[in-house]
């Protein structure tokens, strides 16, 4: 009983070293030298929301992650690997996906996918809705 408990809470509480994220929180994929904007979402209602046309920041370059809450403001380095970014925390190398969806429990609605669609050397994928004259 005591180590379902323990489960539950663990499960509940974010990583160490990663602030709650409540609705309304920014999170941003920068460059190194905060030039480059590669990600950009906004927490909405339980959901991770792309607000701006994300940029696929280049194979094994340096990131930084920015975590903007109404009261804070958290910077993490990163490095791309693959489809995903690998943070660099006190207790670690944590994937970036794989936080929001099992720590956080966010819905990513596509807002992940962009990686596997934007691949170097492959056409953009084709838009679902028709375009306004």
């Amino acid at each position: 009983m005591v180590g379902l408990l323990l489960t539950a809470v663990l499960a509940l509480a974010p990583l160490p070293g990663l602030p709650a994220l409540p609705d309304g929180t920014e999170v941003r994929i920068v460059s190194p030298n905060l030039r480059t904007v590669y990600l950009f979402w906004r927490i909405e209602q339980g959901a991770l929301r792309l607000k701006a046309r994300p940029i696929r920041p280049p194979e094994n370059a340096s990131v930084r992650l920015i975590v903007k809450t109404r009261r804070s403001l958290h910077i993490y380095e990163g490095r791309v690997r693959g489809d995903d970014i690998f943070l660099l925390l006190d207790t670690g190398i944590v994937s970036l996906r794989e936080t929001f969806v099992r720590v956080y429990h966010l819905r990513t609605s596509k807002a992940l996918d962009f990686w596997r669609e934007r691949r170097e050397g492959e056409p953009p994928t084709p838009r679902t809705r028709p375009r306004r004259p």
